[in-house]
């Protein structure tokens, strides 16, 4: 085994970790389950974030030297992405300051509110609109980063066929 494929295969794993964490959300959403939706979604950004950090390397690092030519992300962005990982990362910092701006004001957690109207945004710590993560103000779609995942794993095995040609 190559030293990239130590990297791609760790990365294909985490895509697939993703998609089955992505499927069991939808899953727990289409049951009304809205425990189940939070607790998916969050193992779904985390897999997610693993790609983008085994993958998304700094110029001039090993890692980097070692991946160079053998996967393609152009076009594919995971970063916005990894700012809602480290939200959920460092929730009790998030909560700190959540509660320290608390006014009384309307209290969205661990809901499901699709459609709602007229709420401002910082009323949403954690909440699901429709296909939208909505994160202490921030708004994330879900769709979206699970087409990211989608094509990276797509993109990962063309890699590693290459790599190990039959």
């Amino acid at each position: 085994m190559k030293k990239h494929e130590i990297y791609l295969q760790e990365a294909q794993t985490q895509a697939e970790f993703a998609k089955r964490s992505y499927a069991a959300f939808r899953e727990a959403e289409r049951k009304s389950a809205v425990v189940d939706v939070f607790f998916h979604l969050r193992h779904f950004l985390m897999h997610a974030a693993n790609i983008d950090r085994i993958l998304d390397t700094k110029p001039g690092s090993e890692r980097h030297s070692i991946l160079a030519g053998h996967l393609d992300l152009s076009g594919i962005d995971l970063k916005p992405f990894r700012r809602l990982r480290n939200h959920l990362e460092h929730f009790d910092e998030r909560l700190d300051r959540w509660v320290r701006d608390f006014d009384g004001h309307p209290l969205f957690d661990m809901n499901i509110v699709t459609g709602t109207k007229g709420f401002p945004s910082k009323a949403f710590l954690r909440a699901l609109d429709g296909d939208t993560f909505k994160f202490y103000g921030e708004n994330y779609s879900m769709t979206k980063l699970h087409s990211a995942v989608v094509e990276i794993d797509s993109r990962l095995s063309a890699a590693c066929t290459l790599s190990n040609p039959s």
